[in-house]
């Protein structure tokens, strides 16, 4: 590909432009004692949305990889940019769209400051083509995540978060070091690096480096932690975690196990990851139809969705796999950002009320309809693109489905007036017309799976208040049932890693 040298300064400098924005931040504040983080805050996602709408338009349909070196130096950072990292970067420019219209929720000067350090540890993620500068910006990520998560004295969430982020750097740091001690260095083509006497060594690096990455995407067993810290921020921050945050952990799968582990014949990770995808879209889903707190089910709906697109990229479907990732960017930004116009009725914790009028309705159900997946949303046509091939994972699809569709409309709502901005309805809804252009929608195809998914959604739609009553003995089955404190998390972190090592067979007994 012949890259300008414009799309080459974009990909090298689209990191450093939130870096730049904290600069400019503290030496106003320092200089001549002024706060102007909100207008560098909207000024630098203005500009990241103009320079990622450009790299996206440049690279789709590129076949390849495009890589680029600071300096000739053996050690220099590398960056890099596929086909597919488009999908992960339409996936982070969606709730930065959105987080224009909700800046004031970002209260004070430091809370802006760790957000652009935050935006740079996102951005540099999606640009860098090293193992090493992958985890320096992870880490930047994640360590801004920490004091994001806690905005509203919420510390519990936040010192979890932290605690189960420091277990997935530490089995990645883990792995990085092998990797090197291995005889490569940190291209992302690592396996071409390799020497072949260290072969077992890569397999354990990438045993080391799949643990760390699916306790990031918040696999089954370890996926509690999503519901509580993914719900305890403010909607700003809950969007991009939900929406972006979170699938670092799909990308790193991919980028860093999943293609070398293909490179190396090494199948037996696809098996497992197969086997934990089923775990990971069913348990969640019949704990989420227990949970009493709305905030609480939209960020445990991710976890579904992360099981459904493991399964995907199980069978190496990647491009539905990371198409799905995008939709689903869209619509949890859409429910988290509408909750915050929800009401708990103080006298039935069950009943809400909605700030708004028939339009927050309407586009609450198409954000509820598009995250069970269930026909008009695009993610009907993504999910039958996957079970058309796989129709033995059918049964298992539509119970989980139905779990979560039926999680949502236990709960009753109600409606109170109250004036609303139009432009964030508009600008939702022109985003939603877009990906139906940019994901052409069979609507001809209308017959039996369609009748099925009507007749799951009535079921759901009308029989969940009367089933959640009925078995409210067994309300304490929800997102913490099996997770009743942090001690039993972090042993199922463990759990996990030895599990996938016996799978793996990478001890001997």
């Amino acid at each position: 590909m012949n890259v300008s040298p414009l799309l080459r300064g974009l990909i090298m400098f689209f990191p450093v432009l939130p870096l730049i924005g904290n600069v400019a931040v503290l030496s106003a504040k320092y200089a001549i004692k002024r706060d102007i983080s909100v207008g560098v805050i909207a000024a630098t996602i203005v500009v990241q949305l103009a320079a990622g709408a450009f790299i996206i338009w440049s690279f789709v349909g590129f076949e390849g990889t495009y890589r680029m070196a600071l300096s000739e130096w053996d050690y220099s950072i590398v960056f890099a940019f596929d086909g597919y990292k488009v999908y992960f970067l339409a996936a982070y420019l969606t709730p930065l769209l959105f987080t224009l219209f909700r800046l004031h929720l970002l209260k004070t000067q430091y809370v802006r400051i760790i957000f652009l350090f935050y935006l740079a540890g996102c951005s540099g993620l999606l640009m860098t083509g090293d193992v090493f500068t992958f985890y320096v910006f992870y880490e930047v990520m994640i360590m801004a995540a920490y004091v994001l998560i806690g905005v509203k004295s919420k510390y519990y969430a936040s010192i979890k978060y932290m605690i189960i982020g420091a277990s997935s750097s530490a089995l990645f740091l883990a792995g990085i070091i092998l990797l090197y001690a291995s005889g490569s260095y940190f291209g992302f083509s690592f396996v071409d690096e390799i020497q072949s006497y260290s072969e077992h060594n890569l397999k354990l690096v990438i045993l080391l480096f799949s643990t760390a990455f699916f306790v990031k995407g918040a696999f089954f067993p370890v996926s509690s932690w999503v519901s509580t810290c993914h719900s305890a921020t403010n909607s700003i921050i809950s969007a991009f975690l939900s929406a972006f945050t979170i699938f670092t952990g799909i990308y790193g799968l991919y980028y860093l196990v999943l293609q070398p582990a293909h490179l190396l014949g090494f199948d037996a990770i696809f098996d497992f990851l197969r086997i934990l995808s089923v775990l990971t879209m069913l348990f969640p889903a019949l704990f989420l139809f227990f949970e009493p707190h709305l905030k609480r089910v939209i960020a445990g709906t991710t976890v579904f969705t992360i099981g459904f697109i493991g399964l995907m990229l199980s069978y190496r479907m990647y491009e539905v796999a990371f198409a799905y990732i995008v939709v689903h960017g869209l619509y949890k930004c859409l429910l988290f950002l509408l909750y915050d116009q929800f009401e708990y009725d103080d006298t039935n914790q069950d009943a809400l009320r909605l700030a708004g009028s028939w339009k927050a309705l309407a586009v609450t159900a198409l954000g509820i309809v598009f995250t069970t997946g269930f026909f008009p949303a695009l993610t009907y046509h993504l999910k039958y693109q996957f079970i058309g091939q796989h129709a033995g994972f059918r049964l298992i699809v539509y119970v989980s489905m139905f779990l979560v569709f039926a999680a949502f409309f236990k709960f009753r709502y109600t409606i109170v007036k109250k004036k609303e901005n139009n432009l964030f309805y508009l600008t939702f809804i022109a985003v939603f017309a877009a990906f139906y252009w940019v994901f052409p929608y069979p609507f001809a195809r209308i017959g039996p799976t369609f009748a099925i998914d009507l007749g799951i959604m009535l079921v759901a739609l009308f029989g969940a208040r009367k089933l959640y009553t009925l078995l409210s003995g067994l309300a304490r089955m929800d997102t913490r049932f099996v997770f009743r404190n942090l001690n039993y998390e972090l042993l199922y972190l463990v759990v996990l890693f030895l599990v996938e090592m016996v799978y793996l067979q990478l001890v001997v007994f």
